[in-house]
């Protein structure tokens, strides 16, 4: 389900949710980011948030800090915190900078957050019936086990 408070998009799939950030990310819109985020959290009890910086060309200390205090909030409710796409410039400016993000775990992209929350990729098999033969093969398998 994806929902759209004030152009803040916040999608909910299974037990996490996505939160895709971009364009300019103002200070009124990362206090309306944030309010939203943690509204969706409580409503579909969510056990992990996603946070995407993929579609950002600069974070600034401001929404950097509320990043933070997003996921430490989010923790606090019971819902952990993952930060991917973080451009190497934008990681290089925070870290001259001194911004922390301690206490959120970062991954390098979208691929690699979904599977921290446990969605797994499956290759697409060329030729159907091998996808079919695998699974019969495969639960005849765990039946003689």
């Amino acid at each position: 389900m994806i929902t759209n408070d004030d152009d803040i998009p916040v999608i909910h799939v299974w037990d996490f949710l996505l939160v895709p950030l971009q364009g300019d990310i103002t200070d009124s819109r990362a206090e309306r980011l944030r309010n939203a985020t943690l509204a969706h959290i409580e409503r579909s009890a969510a056990r992990s948030l996603i946070i995407d910086a993929s579609g950002l060309a600069l974070i600034d200390s401001h929404l950097c800090a509320l990043i933070a205090d997003l996921a430490r909030a989010a923790k606090l409710m019971g819902c952990h915190t993952i930060l991917c796409g973080i451009d190497p410039k934008v990681a290089q400016t925070l870290m001259e900078m001194g911004i922390s993000l301690s206490g959120i775990e970062c991954v390098m992209s979208l691929e690699r957050a979904f599977a921290r929350v446990g969605v797994k990729h499956h290759a697409r098999t060329a030729d159907p019936r091998k996808k079919i033969l695998a699974h019969v093969t495969g639960r005849l398998t765990k039946e003689r086990e």
